[in-house]
């Protein structure tokens, strides 16, 4: 096992083939569409290297059979709140990964599938037409021939019809429902992660069990493409979820940077509740020659035109905002013609510190993910965003 902790360097003794694929995951050319898990690889005395990861939490297995587990910088408890309120998973999962070492990998799934899970639930299941056939009356639909020389002989005194039905007994809500009947038969360092698991049975309490592995479903609805991953990531029929030394456990990664973003995200759209939050906003960086745009995080609209522009900042507050932070904030103003802008990093309390450089107020904010130590305040101080 490889322990690690995102972004900070860890000096490990790694062979050849194990130092070229972390190499390899360091400039996000692995196989398939793995990212930049890695952020510097090089070498160390003695025949070690300095390893140093990106924004990813989780797990995940080495050609080798070697298992890397990186934790968080932050408390376990602000990163369960961020993945099971604040904001939706962003996967990235391989192959099984040893279970050994590490905590809080299963807590971490079950909380991003409930998360899911509430939001499916809340916008209503996916329905869809299924063929049913009917040999007892009433007969509903067209007459099936076939259907009544299989059923009846072709009993003239007998009658057969199809015809049909919505229903939200279909494959992709049966694989969200087997995963979630698994899921609740398993222990959580969090009592209150299991009742807001249970919780959620009686909406899929007419929803038969998928099949195990899961088939692949064509046509998989936006809304239901990340719990479509996790609950193949809990039905993978080569593992259990991870439990304990021992026990196979499926690699899985969270993309704390994105995670981190739509948390903030969210804590704007809060506390601007008159304004609307565009993310990734474009912004033209220069007047003349060749087009080159950037993308703010975050830009407030009031009446289709900027009021401000904020930036999320996954990396612990320091006290006052990087120089380079200030320029490309500056920056951002400028080009967007607006006086505030804002930059967002996780913290344990909420504060804000300002900065002018002329017209442009630079802020910067501090946000707890977890309010006044309890869950359920949406990383907002006082459950509010900045105002203004």
């Amino acid at each position: 096992m490889i322990d690690l902790v995102e972004y900070q360097t860890s000096t490990v003794e790694l062979d050849h083939d194990e130092a070229a694929e972390l190499s390899e995951l360091a400039r996000g050319t692995g196989t398939g569409d793995r990212p930049r898990v890695m952020e510097r690889l090089s070498p160390a005395p003695g025949g070690s290297y300095r390893v140093q990861p990106g924004p990813y939490v989780g797990r995940f297995q080495l050609r080798s059979g070697r298992v890397v587990n990186v934790t968080g910088r932050f408390p376990f408890q602000d990163l369960a709140a961020l993945l099971g309120l604040g904001a939706r998973a962003t996967m990235l999962y391989d192959s099984a990964a040893s279970a050994g070492g590490g905590y809080g990998l299963m807590d971490l799934i079950g909380l991003a599938f409930a998360r899911e899970a509430e939001l499916i639930a809340g916008q209503g299941l996916i329905k869809a037409y299924e063929r049913r056939e009917f040999t007892r009356p009433p007969y509903p639909g067209r007459p099936a021939a076939a259907l009544h020389v299989r059923a009846h002989a072709g009993r003239p005194d007998r009658l057969a019809t199809t015809a049909n039905r919505l229903t939200s007994d279909v494959p992709l809500n049966r694989q969200v429902a087997a995963a979630l009947r698994r899921l609740c038969g398993l222990r959580y360092t969090d009592d209150r992660l299991t009742v807001r698991l249970r919780a959620l049975l009686p909406v899929f309490q007419t929803i038969g069990d998928g099949t195990d592995p899961p088939p692949p479903v064509a046509g998989v609805p936006a809304r239901y493409r990340e719990i479509d991953r996790l609950a193949r990531l809990v039905l993978d029929g080569r593992t259990t979820l991870p439990t304990g030394a021992g026990v196979a456990g499926v690699s899985v990664l969270f993309n704390m940077t994105k995670i981190w973003e739509r948390h903030v995200g969210r804590w704007l759209a809060g506390g601007h509740p008159s304004d609307a939050v565009s993310g990734q906003h474009r912004i033209a960086l220069t007047d003349s020659g060749p087009d080159r745009p950037v993308y703010a995080d975050f830009v407030l609209l009031r009446r289709g035109l900027p009021v401000a522009v904020f930036d999320a900042k996954y990396r612990p507050w320091r006290g006052k905002p990087a120089t380079g932070e200030i320029y490309q904030l500056y920056t951002y103003a400028r080009r967007l013609g607006v006086k505030r802008a804002g930059l967002v990093y996780p913290g344990a309390s909420a504060r804000s510190v300002n900065v002018a450089i002329g017209e442009v107020t630079i802020e910067s904010h501090v946000v707890p993910v977890v309010a006044d130590g309890v869950s359920g305040g949406a990383g907002h101080p006082a459950g509010r965003g900045p105002t203004g």
